[in-house]
């Protein structure tokens, strides 16, 4: 069977995946950043507002994982085909999410502002539930079901710490900032295991979100952060109630990448 250099390239990727899972995940988390300095340093020499960034930079980044995940042939093992198993675990996740609005209500937001967002939000919940659950637990999943969990929630909220550096955080608010992060990516790694779909996934993360958001204890319209107390209690919840689902997931239902796969 002849190769096209793009499929040689595809086919070289797969088995980089395979043999050096961590390495592949942690690259393409990289990459995902490189992804938007392009767009910034172009809008800050022309002096554009970068606003418009906030839904241009991850809808880039989402289309791109969705094409990794076609390319690589991984459409189904990264749970954006077939049937949602075990829905009465999406309660929690369901019900947790609105605790910022309920503590702390709505904050006013410029019509333009509310779809500009809610367009940057669901774009972020394809691009990180695409690469956090979708791509890295299946390729991670040569460590088991709980290395590839826990690995892949450590870079995850590893992402996501790297805004703290361009600010003044205590020990507490470190711990928080991780903390937060990681119990949710072990809850949404153990319910992406426990379902096999990646859908309800995405649009929990997209309305968690969107609720930090509009209830002003987290973005660009923060207008009283969430209690640490209150935010450290929910990653708590999160973890331990992600260990939980953890630990019931059965061996046939675990996602696994190989090589050996084609692309589709």
């Amino acid at each position: 069977m002849i190769l096209h250099p793009g499929e040689k390239a595809i086919s070289k990727l797969r088995a980089h995946a395979a043999a050096y899972p961590i390495l592949f995940v942690i690259a393409l988390a990289i990459l995902q950043e490189i992804l938007a300095m392009p767009f910034v340093v172009a809008a800050n020499v022309l002096g554009f507002d970068l606003t418009p960034l906030r839904a241009i930079i991850p809808t880039v980044q989402s289309l791109f994982i969705l094409w990794l995940i076609w390319a690589m042939g991984w459409w189904r093992v990264s749970g954006l085909t077939g049937q949602v198993r075990n829905v009465h675990l999406l309660i929690y996740p369901a019900m947790v999410l609105f605790v910022p609005a309920l503590l702390y209500g709505s904050v006013q937001i410029a019509a333009g502002g509310v779809m500009l967002f809610f367009v940057a939000v669901l774009a972020t919940g394809v691009s990180e539930e695409g690469f956090a659950r979708g791509i890295a637990i299946p390729v991670l999943m040569k460590y088991g079901k709980w290395g590839a969990v826990l690995i892949a929630a450590a870079i995850f909220s590893a992402g996501h710490l790297t805004n703290a550096f361009f600010e003044e955080f205590s020990v507490l608010e470190w711990i928080d900032k991780f903390g937060a992060t990681f119990g949710f990516a072990m809850l949404y790694g153990a319910l992406f295991l426990r379902t096999g779909s990646l859908l309800p996934l995405i649009f929990l993360h997209t309305l968690v979100d969107y609720i930090y958001l509009t209830s002003g204890t987290a973005g660009p319209y923060v207008a009283e952060p969430i209690d640490i107390r209150i935010h450290l209690a929910i990653a708590t919840a999160n973890t331990a109630v992600g260990l939980y689902l953890l630990a019931g997931v059965e061996d046939e239902d675990l996602p696994r990448v190989g090589a050996q796969v084609p692309a589709q």
